[in-house]
């Protein structure tokens, strides 16, 4: 049975295959794995040179952690790959099924050195005999394939509820659960290769139309607290401008933000004004918007593109933290059910301004702030960055070493679905945190 299209991949494509080893893995369910996986690759077009046509194959198993089985630059040969799948041997292990960290090693390492350019597709072919054993890992692994361009597919032989939940949160509608229901395969190997594999983004397939679930529409109270300081250059002052410009675009902006609950609103504060210092009295941040002030994203980002300023004074994040909640968000009407805070840090907040920043970060947590962090530049404060960003720290803290465009689309690829998931949720303060919040609210 025939489903590939002509030449297909018809982009240059980096296909990772990962193999269900947990404790549950029976030889039966090894060789269907084997089967599909020998399918896929009989019916692509494997490149067999450096000219990047067609596609390489990487192969992964994993448990509780991933081991690489063959690497991108083993095989240049159809037919020599070919008989290197078909030589792998069954193994499984005692220990359980993280599947979201396959994924995240999948896009941290095995997609780290490979072919980069506007066309080339990375998928990543991960099979499941079961449930995954931590939801949390999944949603990271779904925000760090999304940032970096990787297309998962699961191949599921069994239910895999967290996965399909995650999956949601990317807005592509090419993250895919494909199951596989005893032994037979067709239908989802046709829509594997169809689909994903050989996918046209010119021409997509009608029979890759489907249905999605609908999410929650729950809106959002978003703040940018920028870091204005002098620890940041005028160069990279405008980079990061432009990245809080093309940020706007992951909300859904209300018409109406002063009397209507309808659509997100959004807030920008500036730190610190040259002449603050905490305890004197003054106000620490400028004020460049609230959230009744715009009320669509293309007046939001004129001001960004052609008002905001930089200020140049100290680093006070604790206190912009504290005066944007006092300020912007308990003085607006209608407040929306979701709060976040998206803090832009250049490096160390000042000394003076270290306490109020550990005080509160823990007060915004335990009163439902989501607190994103993302750290630009090499000069940074880990623990600070730890005690400041929500957890868990791998969906709320994103580190650049530098400040350019590709690290800041990453940034830009990350928030969307972030921001989807926090449509989603309502998990702050998280359980592990509600102890020292209820310590926090018997001191007040």
């Amino acid at each position: 049975m025939q489903f590939r299209k002509p030449k297909c991949p018809l982009y240059p494509t980096e296909l990772v295959f990962a193999l269900d080893a947990s404790r549950t893995l029976t030889p039966e369910t090894f060789e269907l794995m084997r089967e599909i996986m020998i399918a896929i690759v009989s019916e692509a077009r494997i490149r067999d040179s450096n000219c990047p046509v067609g596609a390489r194959v990487a192969v992964v198993s994993y448990n509780s952690v991933t081991h690489h089985l063959i690497r991108f630059s083993e095989f240049h040969n159809k037919n020599k790959l070919l008989e290197a799948l078909k030589s792998i041997p069954y193994q499984r292990s005692s220990s359980g099924r993280d599947t979201g960290g396959a994924m995240r090693f999948i896009a941290r390492n095995v997609f780290k050195r490979t072919l980069q350019g506007p066309h080339v597709r990375k998928i990543a072919v991960v099979f499941s005999h079961g449930p995954a054993t931590d939801a949390s890992s999944v949603k990271q692994a779904v925000l760090e394939m999304s940032a970096v361009e990787v297309l998962p597919v699961v191949i599921a032989f069994e239910n895999t509820p967290h996965i399909s939940q995650a999956f949601l949160m990317d807005d592509s509608g090419l993250f895919e659960v494909l199951n596989v229901r005893d032994g037979h395969y067709n239908e989802a190997l046709r829509r594997f290769q169809v689909c994903t594999l050989c996918h046209d983004i010119c021409k997509p397939d009608a029979f890759c139309e489907h249905p999605r679930p609908s999410l929650p529409r729950e809106y959002i109270d978003a703040a940018f607290i920028l870091d204005s300081s002098q620890k940041i250059s005028g160069a990279e002052f405008e980079q990061i401008k432009d990245f809080m410009s093309k940020a706007v675009t992951a909300f859904n902006v209300s018409l109406d933000p002063k009397t209507s609950v309808v659509g997100d609103r959004i807030a920008v504060v500036s730190h610190a004004l040259p002449d603050f210092k905490a305890g004197v009295g003054k106000r620490p941040v400028k004020n460049e918007f609230d959230f009744v002030t715009y009320s669509s994203k293309d007046r939001i980002r004129r001001y960004i593109e052609e008002s905001l300023q930089q200020l140049n004074g100290e680093a006070a994040v604790g206190s912009a933290v504290q005066w944007t909640i006092a300020n912007v968000f308990s003085a607006a009407p209608n407040p929306r059910p979701r709060k976040v805070i998206i803090i832009i840090s250049a490096g160390k907040t000042s000394q003076w301004d270290k306490g109020i920043l550990k005080k509160i970060s823990l007060q915004a947590k335990c009163q439902g702030y989501a607190l994103l962090v993302i750290s630009v530049g090499k000069s940074y404060d880990r623990n600070e960055l730890e005690e400041l960003a929500s957890t868990p720290l791998e969906e709320h803290l994103v580190q650049l070493g530098r400040i350019h465009k590709p690290e800041l689309d990453y940034v830009m690829r990350f928030l969307k679905p972030f921001i989807r998931f926090l449509r989603s949720e309502n998990n702050y303060p998280p359980e592990e945190l509600k102890a020292k919040c209820s310590r926090l609210h018997f001191q007040t």
